[in-house]
């Protein structure tokens, strides 16, 4: 069976980009297992990103945007579905209070309007004694997820979206860049493009970092003797949420518990709730239990969704909105259809992308695609699995996923520097001060070939003889980062060299610069000899990074101070950056393994044969070394030990 895009997953997110690619004219064909497990079956329907205090940017400018469109997405539903009328969709913009039971601090937050205790008793009749007030957010509110998702479904069908039900897909087959087909329980789909929103399943079919998280939840039921609701805002508690619905029913939620696909209710998860929402809003203890459920969140790592291209030309990505997926499903499927049939990527998409989560650098992990098929309830380890879990790179409290960063002189023309940074999947790049400033030769226009919004300049004060002449060009660098928009980068690779034809650095006038910069509240990432004591009295003096040479700058020579620079990993409390001297693959994997905790390589790149593809080669080494340094070698023998065991052998 073919169409022009197989949804792999019915929950909500599959059923809104459902409609909206089939409103755009897509024939659209859904694959559902079990429409009742999604996680969208089981949730309580919040529109909250205010109340939630969304910490990460990117997600809460996508909550927002999607919360705005719930008015609008819910009338058209409801005209799909032929009904005018909203309540069909149980969309209430009747938003949400947060009680609290401490007198918090004022969070800034400007779409937050902070309640004492008489003003929230008065906005909430009813709430717990200790309730000292709370934080009223107005826009935020509420959906009944269960209706929603049978709209969804009903404007679906009448739209001509085709639904198999009931079907397990078992794989996703894979030839040169492209998915050729979905095996299933029933046989082989095909289409020109897929979709997969597999929520909490994803990680059976790829090996993407989505795993369950299990929440409890429970309905009461208003007494028919209360004519009038005596619960009429959403309540979002410390762990606790309440949230009544205009039918009388009234959803507590929720558990949040890393279980794997474990099912049922326990005593244990229901108490905590009815206790933490009788504390709350104390008349539920007289409230009758209507019902009980449970239900899993696709999660990830950092608990934002996974959204837009694959590694295939024809597979994109919807999943692991973890507790968001009602909330998400609008926009969602507003930018999943815009990258689908307009091929058009919406900005904010870039911070959902997959590649944020290979292991060490931004270098993608090859997929799976053909995933084993679970066998007597258990599933076989995949690629993922198997990953030893890695830190960000942190400098002076800026995160990096990626450990390799790069430079942009010696490059033979800008456009070879530009691809050479992108193949590298860096996210530093070091740009000579001086050399900008003067527009030397290969800098020309260096300012605008990078996007400096996805790229953080390392500004060095390279070509500096002095202590004086490094403080000043630092002074100019960070300046210079400001006009290309980085207000907040204080960064300066510090180099001192007065030395033209070994271009060793100055350790005393390193030292000196080092302490002044600090004072004036650089960063400070100092190029040094392997000097262990150099270093440690960098790191005393608040440097944010030491970068040790392995060889002279430009050489590749490959690593010729490794005894010192494992002195100096040892010792050092802040980053250990090697750099210089490294001149192939090979010597960057060594030196990772080491123990280092990032590399910086200009020339073996730029001065490669085809500097591209050696930057690439670059990214693989450096995520390798680092994975074999986390993963620990086998200890050195003096003698051969023999790999396969001599028990059971045949002898004879």
């Amino acid at each position: 069976m073919t169409s022009d895009v197989l949804i792999i997953g019915g929950g909500i997110i599959g059923l809104a980009c459902g409609v909206e690619l089939r409103l755009r004219g897509a024939n659209v064909t859904v694959l559902c297992r079990d429409f009742t497990a999604a996680a969208s079956h089981a949730a309580a329907g919040m529109l909250a990103p205010d109340a939630e205090n969304i910490p990460n940017e990117a997600m809460l400018a996508l909550c927002r945007r999607s919360r705005n469109l719930y008015l609008d997405w819910t009338q058209k539903l409801a005209e799909l579905t032929t009904g005018k009328d909203l309540n069909n969709t149980g969309y209430w913009s009747c938003g949400i209070l947060a009680p609290v039971y401490q007198q918090p601090k004022d969070t800034g937050d400007k779409t937050a309007y902070w309640l004492d205790q008489d003003a929230i008793n008065q906005y909430q009749p009813g709430l717990g004694a200790d309730v000292v007030g709370g934080w009223w957010y107005p826009e935020d509110g509420q959906v009944d997820n269960r209706a929603l998702i049978k709209v969804l479904r009903t404007a679906a069908d009448s739209l001509g979206v085709v639904f198999q039900d009931g079907i397990t897909v078992e794989a996703i087959s894979q030839q040169q860049g492209k998915v050729i087909g979905v095996q299933t329980n029933t046989g082989l789909f095909r289409a020109d493009h897929y979709l997969l929103t597999a929520g909490a399943w994803v990680n059976q079919l790829l090996p993407l970092p989505v795993r369950p998280r299990k929440g409890q939840m429970l309905s009461l039921r208003v007494p028919d003797f209360l004519t009038e609701l005596p619960l009429t805002r959403v309540l979002f508690g410390e762990n606790i949420y309440i949230v009544p619905r205009r039918n009388r029913s009234i959803i507590i939620g929720a558990t949040n518990e890393d279980v794997e696909f474990t099912a049922d209710n326990t005593p244990g998860g229901i108490q905590n709730l009815l206790q933490s929402a009788i504390r709350l809003y104390p008349q539920l203890e007289n409230y009758p239990i209507q019902e009980l459920w449970w239900g899993f969140r696709p999660a990830t790592p950092d608990e934002l969704p996974i959204l837009g291209h694959s590694d295939c030309d024809n597979l994109t990505f919807a999943t692991g909105h973890h507790r968001n997926g009602i909330l998400l499903a609008p926009i969602t499927a507003t930018l999943i259809a815009d990258l689908i049939c307009e091929q058009k990527a919406d900005p904010l998409l870039a911070n959902f992308h997959y590649s944020r989560f290979s292991t060490v650098s931004s270098t993608t992990i090859p997929m799976l695609i053909h995933a084993t098929p679970a066998t007597n309830g258990h599933r076989n380890p995949e690629i993922s699995d198997l990953i030893i879990p890695d830190s960000p790179l942190v400098i002076a409290g800026k995160s990096f996923k990626s450990r390799l960063m790069t430079g942009t002189g010696k490059y033979r023309h800008i456009q070879e520097m530009q691809q050479s940074v992108t193949a590298s999947g860096c996210q530093i790049v070091t740009v000579a001060v001086r050399r900008v400033q003067t527009n030397a030769p290969g800098h020309e226009g260096l300012a605008e070939a990078l996007d400096w919004s996805k790229i953080w300049m390392l500004p060095n004060t390279a070509g500096c003889q002095t202590a004086e002449e490094a403080i000043r060009v630092a002074r100019l660098g960070r300046e210079m980062a400001k006009l290309l928009g980085q207000e907040d980068n204080n960064f300066v690779k510090l180099e001192v060299i007065p030395d033209a034809k070994y271009l060793l650095p100055d350790p005393i006038g390193t030292l000196q610069a080092a302490e002044q910069l600090v004072k004036e509240g650089f960063a400070v990432l100092p190029y040094i000899n392997a000097d262990p004591m150099l270093a440690k009295r960098l790191e005393e003096v608040g440097c944010a990074t030491v970068m040790p040479l392995a060889a002279p700058i430009g050489s590749g020579q490959g690593l010729k101070t490794t005894a010192n620079i494992q002195i100096i990993i040892e010792n050092a409390k802040i980053p250990v950056v090697v750099d210089a001297g490294i001149g192939a693959p090979s010597e960057a994997a060594e030196a990772m393994e080491l123990g280092a905790d990032a590399l910086l390589i200009n020339s073996a790149i730029a001065l490669a044969e085809n500097a591209p593809a050696m930057a690439y080669a670059m990214n693989l080494a450096t995520v390798a070394g680092r994975m074999a340094y986390l993963a620990g070698r086998m200890p050195m023998k003096n003698y051969a030990s023999a790999s396969s065991p001599l028990t059971g052998t045949i002898t004879g």
